[in-house]
């Protein structure tokens, strides 16, 4: 063929590859990752003749992709920076949906229902349908801790399969990518570029960037290194597999698939998913057992040292159990851990309205509930108390025996014992902030209500003096006399000796040890935290045991 001819068949040969890749442009210009491809032409060799040089026409020399690596790059961190932010926004979305603070069944409302039902119940512990409300109110309550506990747990089942279906994606795209990179180094040793290839690998990458943050490194064959804070993902050929784990303290973590190596991730849907997973909801449940158990707490303290419609019990039993019963109350298992201190129990004759109210005194490191039972048994057996101490599953009971009942309450013993030859009567609601010992001292010697200027210090037991009372001539026997803090005393007809003294307990909390609440003796709620708060079965039962 001429010269000639040879120079125009060139010229048409390339245009027409030309137009192959124009029109291969256009055919994908819908196509994902597809990156434009120009054409590359130059002048073929020409012939040498002694008159020079003569051009031989034209040839297609390489077909190039416009692209920008540090664009990619950037891409692929805001792919990786988006995945973070629409996980998080579906997902606290879900949380409002859980709380619902908008609408009447929120935690919130039932909060306030709930001490709204016990201002009521305080100015009418009589009303038994205010009762039965505050019940339902307390039921409420418990149910809607229990249902948003149970609904993030859903949250975190979703969000395990969710981690489960991207780590699957992570690992089906890295395996692809390690493929490409094996057909990309292959055709490069051949001299052939391969940019459909690597369109390909790049919306691979960005793919996988949407996952998780990723950096890529390319290496002289044109494979790719796809990296991690946690370590290679792809190194060439080579792929690293991905699954999860939880131990036993909750924690979800990243691993390869022989759970040798854990993966941090810096951002992208699965780092989002695990920071919910292991931080968002971890910390809402947290929040939600502290303040479920802290109502537990403060209530069944409260309910424990208070007394129901009957004015006290025949018979009650401890719901929690110790570990065991010879074990040191501090160390026997108990979810709240009770303090050395003191619990007061009353004791009533039901014939006589008869009251004696007996301390026992509680030391958890070196007590154990057998001798919390023995302490019962030798301060209030007998005539005085009547009521008799016992461990079963290692659980406290305490009966009474027929003719009395029994409470925790701090109300005042009402009948403390003599002064001199006269009886004392105690009457009032002790407002102090404290436990206390009061004591009385005849400061003459004389008779009640006749020798004139008779009189009877009352000291607290830092030794203050809190009243002096004239108990002579301008007293009658009998009547009240103030004492402090809320507290009464009268005394009848008698005589006293200087120096004459009279005890009295007077007492803001009747259980210093919260020994009581950590047993659940007459407790208002049952359960540990928010998972499984309810309220006890007896008060379910019985509304009238509802202390108030």
């Amino acid at each position: 063929m001429s010269s000639d001819l040879q120079i125009g068949l060139s010229g048409i040969l390339t245009a027409q590859r030309s137009m192959l890749v124009t029109s291969h442009n256009i055919s994908n210009a819908n196509t994902k990752g597809y990156t434009k491809q120009s054409s590359v032409l130059a002048a073929r060799n020409p012939t040498i003749t002694t008159a020079g040089t003569l051009g031989q026409g034209v040839e297609l020399v390489k077909i190039i992709r416009h692209k920008d690596d540090y664009l990619n790059s950037r891409l692929r961190d805001i792919s990786s920076s988006i995945g973070s932010a629409s996980i998080k926004s579906q997902y606290l979305k879900e949380l409002e949906t859980v709380f619902n603070e908008t609408s009447d069944s929120s935690l919130n409302n039932a909060l306030s229902s709930f001490f709204k039902g016990i201002n009521d119940l305080s100015q009418y512990p009589e009303d038994m349908s205010i009762r039965s409300t505050f019940l339902e109110n307390a039921n409420t309550l418990t149910d809607t801790f229990r249902r948003i506990v149970s609904e993030l747990d859903q949250m975190k089942t979703f969000i395990k399969q969710s981690i489960e279906n991207k780590l699957s994606d992570v690992n089906t795209i890295t395996s692809n990518i390690a493929n490409i990179n094996k057909q990309i180094a292959s055709l490069k040793t051949k001299g052939i570029e391969s940019n459909d290839l690597l369109d390909k690998r790049e919306a691979l990458l960005h793919d996988l960037s949407k996952l998780t943050h990723i950096t890529v490194n390319t290496q002289n064959n044109g494979m790719v290194d796809v990296m991690t804070p946690g370590g290679a993902l792809v190194s060439g050929t080579n792929v690293k597999s991905l699954t999860f784990d939880i131990d036993t303290s909750g924690t979800l973590s990243i691993t390869d698939s022989e759970k040798m190596s854990k993966f941090t991730f810096k951002t992208g849907e699965i780092k989002a998913l695990q920071d919910f997973y292991n931080t968002t909801i971890a910390n809402y449940d947290k929040k939600l057992d502290t303040l479920a158990s802290g109502i537990i707490k403060d209530v069944n303290r409260i309910h424990g040292e208070g007394v129901g419609l009957s004015g006290g019990f025949t018979s009650i039993k401890s719901i929690n159990s110790v570990s065991s019963a010879t074990a040191a109350l501090n160390t026997a298992g108990l979810t709240i851990t009770p303090s050395t201190g003191d619990i007061y129990i009353t004791v009533t004759n039901t014939s006589t309205g008869a009251v004696t109210k007996n301390k026992i005194s509680v030391n958890v490191a070196t007590n154990s509930l057998t001798d919390v039972k023995n302490a019962i048994n030798g301060t209030v057996s007998g005539t005085a108390g009547n009521i008799t101490a016992s461990i079963a599953d290692n659980k406290l009971q305490i009966g009474a025996a027929t003719g009395y009942k029994f409470n925790f309450s701090y109300a005042l013993d009402p009948n403390p014992g003599t002064l001199g030859t006269s009886t004392a009567s105690v009457s009032g609601v002790y407002s102090g902030q404290s436990n206390d010992t009061y004591t009385f001292k005849a400061l003459g010697s004389g008779t009640i209500g006749t020798t004139s200027g008779l009189q009877v210090e009352v000291k607290n037991s830092s030794g203050t003096v809190v009243a002096t009372l004239d108990v002579g001539s301008t007293y009658t026997a009998g009547n009240t006399l103030n004492v402090a803090n809320g507290v009464s005393l009268s005394l009848s007809s008698g005589s006293i000796t200087t120096g004459d003294t009279l005890s009295l307990n007077v007492i803001s909390d009747s259980d210093t040890t919260n020994l009581l609440a950590a047993l659940g003796v007459n407790t208002f709620f049952s359960g540990t935290d928010a998972s499984n708060i309810a309220v006890s079965t007896d008060v379910s039962n019985d509304v009238s045991l509802i202390a108030a």
